[in-house]
């Protein structure tokens, strides 16, 4: 998969140790942490450097990829989306994405999450991409539709670490 890629307003970037503050700053109110199964709250900065350091190092591996969502003009971070497979054994991908508070109802999330699966697309000829969206986060699953995901039926009980509880996540899949 690329390193980079743009989109309209964005460019999505590999992750980089001067992004923590950044997202620390994000997360830190819990909001973001709550709807997502792996950012924990409070998400302290060191935790974000440790983060982002055990991206870089898993960049060989290629079952990972991890991307920064700035503006293209002003690369300040407002999110950040992922490519990954959840086991080695795993047959399809599957994409992640948050937004900043204040990048939330703008089309952030629909336009990198767009970026992101055209990218796949090109790069890795996935025959399918999954994602998923706890069920309290119906906007997630609007911006997934916008995309051509469809729901499954299915559902999937995640452990989410911001909420340091078992959330119910309603699974969704794009054929491409």
């Amino acid at each position: 998969m690329r390193d980079r890629f743009e989109t309209e307003r964005l460019l999505l970037r590999p992750l980089e140790q001067r992004d923590a503050a950044a997202i620390h700053r994000h997360c830190q109110d819990g909001s973001i942490a709550r709807f997502t199964a792996h950012i924990p709250a409070p998400y302290p900065v060191l935790a974000v450097e440790l983060y982002i350091l055990s991206v870089r190092a898993g960049a060989g591996n290629r079952n990972r990829f991890a991307y920064a969502v700035t503006g293209k003009d002003d690369d300040r971070l407002v999110g950040a989306c992922g490519i990954f497979k959840r086991n080695a054994a795993a047959t399809h991908w599957e994409i992640g994405y948050w937004v900043g508070p204040e990048a939330q109802g703008r089309g952030i999330a629909s336009e990198a999450a767009a970026g992101l699966v055209e990218a796949a697309r090109a790069d890795l000829a996935p025959d399918r991409l999954v994602a998923g969206h706890f069920e309290d986060n119906p906007a997630s699953g609007r911006v997934l539709e916008k995309l051509g995901f469809a729901y499954t039926g299915e559902t999937t009980r995640l452990f989410s670490m911001g909420r340091m509880a078992y959330a119910t996540s309603r699974d969704m899949a794009l054929a491409v």
